[in-house]
């Protein structure tokens, strides 16, 4: 794994770095481009070495909200989905990600995901990280009133 060690004893470029991204003076400092650790935090230290050493799964590639507060504020959204629907409503979706590839649209409804129910954000969020690259997993959505069923292919 590539890094760089920098020497805030006697780089103080580096040590106005280190207090920005930490906002500490305390050493050491292990950081990437999404997570910053302070201290010897083995446990932070193992997860970070997880995520960054082995092949990168892609995202699944949506700007979503939970469907329930959604709807809520905008009911002309609704579409013909049940009235109490709770999971992911998708405001966008990025060209040429895993969700697009899927053929989720904007305006969907995830309601379910790896063949458990998606009830927000939090939810899904949690499933899609437990995905390794190379797996597939179904997502359940509603699509203007209708349940239907795609296959995500990270």
């Amino acid at each position: 794994m590539e890094y760089t060690e920098k020497d805030v004893s006697s780089d103080y470029g580096a040590a106005m770095e280190m207090v920005r991204r930490s906002g500490q003076q305390g050493v050491p400092v292990i950081a990437t481009d999404d997570d910053v650790i302070v201290g010897f935090d083995q446990a932070r230290l193992a997860k970070m070495i997880e995520r960054v050493s082995g092949p990168s799964r892609p995202p699944l590639g949506i700007l979503g909200a939970n469907a329930a507060d959604y709807l809520s504020r905008h009911p002309e959204a609704r579409a013909g989905a049940p009235t109490e629907t709770s999971g992911v409503f998708i405001g966008e979706i990025r060209p040429g990600s895993v969700a697009e590839r899927a053929g989720l649209w904007k305006g969907d409804i995830i309601i379910g995901c790896a063949g458990k129910k998606v009830k927000d954000m939090s939810s899904l969020d949690t499933l899609i990280a437990a995905v390794k690259p190379g797996e597939q997993i179904n997502v359940r959505f509603i699509r203007q009133g209708q349940e239907e069923m795609a296959t995500l292919q990270f």
